[in-house]
């Protein structure tokens, strides 16, 4: 029965599904399961704990090959940070840096620090790729990427799918 509708809901989602799906929860909520399946084969999956104050997920979109989750912010502003899963990414541009993620090599590239912090941050993984885009108002301090930054966890492929079979028998992801 959740096969049937993960499946649905991907295929749905195949076209581009943009919407009043909720953000993905740790470590199976809200949009979870459909943004595993945007692409199947990332051995991590994004989540998202509790945001810091004052952000809020302004959509959350979901195709056939990736997903795109944007962020607002009251002090960063609209649009402040967008987190993109996809199967690969191009780091060439990016300084490699430590990750707090085991499974993932992070990479940072700052293209601006004032006014306005503008700044992109990869985790690459066995395939796929989370990245965030930050793009914060000109009062904004760069802070607010760690805050925010701090609120993203990377979930295991086998994980994901060993709760969801424990949750409902014999499924899988």
């Amino acid at each position: 029965m959740l096969a049937t509708l993960v499946s649905a809901l991907a295929a749905s989602a195949g076209c581009s599904a943009t919407a009043t799906m909720p953000a993905p929860e740790c470590p199976m909520g809200g949009s979870s399961l459909i943004v595993a399946q945007s692409v199947p084969s990332a051995s991590q999956v994004p989540c998202f704990e509790s945001l810091p104050e004052g952000w809020s997920v302004s959509s959350v979109d979901v195709n056939q090959d990736r997903s795109v989750i944007r962020l607002d912010s009251d002090r960063a502003g609209p649009g402040a940070a967008i987190l993109h899963l996809d199967r690969t990414c191009d780091v060439s541009a990016a300084v490699s840096t430590a990750s707090e993620f085991p499974d993932a090599e992070r990479f940072d590239q700052i293209e601006q620090l004032a006014p306005g912090f503008r700044a992109s941050r990869f985790y690459r993984f066995d395939g796929g790729c989370v990245r965030w885009d930050f793009a914060f108002d000109h009062n904004a301090s760069a802070t607010e990427a760690v805050a925010v930054g701090d609120a993203l966890h990377l979930i295991p492929r086998q994980e994901l799918s060993d709760r969801l079979s424990e949750t409902f028998v014999g499924e899988g992801l």
